[in-house]
């Protein structure tokens, strides 16, 4: 099959690596910015490429919503096979996509679009079809990971940890998407949609880290805790929830013990109670081994194919759960709430409520994290 590729950053640079170990795909051109159109086999011609009648496979792995958008939305209704692993594109025009493939004979997948070399989103494609996925949590952001692993290992501020994750390549210049949750916000959209085979709805807008303190990480230390950044997200009986927000986790939860730049996930239904995964969540291989894997999938025929067929809703009440929240003094709540405190913070524990109980129960300027 022919092949071409959009995007020649870090990870198009490992799509064309790994291309040449996989029998079968020739990678014929890969488009990129007009500056480089001369160099040998790249074009700035992104919408010829994806419309070329020799052409059978679409990599893309542009950065940012345009170009990306309208060249998936050119190859698809040309038939073609669409692998990419933009997120932020896949989350808000998902249905769309399939809606096409559907029409035109396509197809489109987007295992690195989660979980990068993890090959989480094959796992959930899967079981669905076998029995109905209760919900998952996870790890889903590396650079968040490392950052509150760093602060609680080593005693770091937040802002000494994120400039560390940058000066290794872990965290972009502006690392905004990644610490304040919309990086997950992406993930979790479309992890909701082939989990619970729907169309996609509204959830809750992310609670970042950056409000994460090392105050926090005392408290948390003092409570055998351990704080990730998690997605957590249930559905019953024919409607879901999803959060994602700090967590303080048990010493002996399993995403309580995953260092560094790590992802994990947990994935629940009734067959197997819980089922782990662990690994790479991004990087240049790791990503584009997904993508390849899916490439594979394509030439010999046996693509999991994303079925939307739900039109199910949001409904936050059926994920309550325990709630830390720490505010200044001063802060009109409850005392006996308060389960710790010192010279400038109380921490309050909201019992078996929803987030916007808790929210609307405490200063909006509140920490507020799951406490598991």
């Amino acid at each position: 099959m022919n092949a071409v590729l959009l995007g020649y950053g870090t990870v198009g640079k490992g799509v064309e690596i790994l291309c040449k170990n996989v029998e079968g795909i020739h990678l014929k051109q890969v488009f990129v910015l007009p500056e480089f159109e001369n160099l040998p086999y790249f074009s700035n011609d992104g919408k010829g490429m994806v419309t070329a009648d020799d052409v059978d496979i679409v990599f893309e792995c542009l950065s940012g919503t345009e170009p990306a958008n309208t060249l998936i939305t050119l190859a698809l209704e040309h038939g073609k096979h669409v692998i990419t692993s933009n997120k932020a594109t896949v989350s808000p025009n998902l249905e769309r996509y399939v809606e096409i493939a559907e029409r035109t004979g396509g197809s489109i997948q987007i295992e690195a679009s989660v979980a990068g070399g993890i090959p989480f989103l094959d796992a959930i494609l899967k079981l669905q079809k076998l029995e109905e996925i209760r919900g998952y949590q996870g790890i889903f952001n590396g650079t968040s990971n490392y950052i509150l692993d760093q602060m609680q290992k080593n005693g770091m501020e937040l802002s000494v940890a994120l400039k560390q994750a940058q000066s290794m390549g872990y965290a972009e210049a502006d690392p905004t998407n990644d610490i304040e949750g919309i990086d997950v916000f992406y993930k979790t959209n479309i992890t909701n949609m082939l989990a619970y085979n729907t169309k996609n709805d509204a959830i809750r807008k992310p609670i970042g880290i950056t409000k994460l303190n090392t105050e926090d990480i005392k408290m948390a230390k003092a409570n055998d805790k351990v704080i990730r950044h998690i997605s957590l997200s249930k559905q019953k009986d024919g409607e879901f929830a999803s959060i994602i927000a700090p967590a303080f986790l048990d010493k002996g939860h399993y995403l309580a013990n995953v260092p560094d730049n790590y992802n994990a996930q947990l994935i629940y239904a009734d067959s197997f109670d819980y089922l782990g995964y662990f690994g790479q969540g991004a990087g240049q291989l790791a990503t584009a081994q997904a993508m390849l894997a899916n490439a594979i999938d394509t030439l010999e025929n046996r693509e999991r194919k994303i079925c939307l067929n739900h039109e199910k809703k949001v409904n936050e009440s059926i994920l309550k759960a325990d709630w830390i929240v720490r505010a200044k003094k001063g802060l009109k709540a409850d005392k006996e709430q308060s389960i710790s405190e010192n010279e400038s913070y109380y921490w309050f524990e909201q019992k078996d409520a929803t987030i916007i109980d808790t929210i609307q129960a405490f200063d909006a300027d509140a920490m507020i994290a799951l406490w598991v």
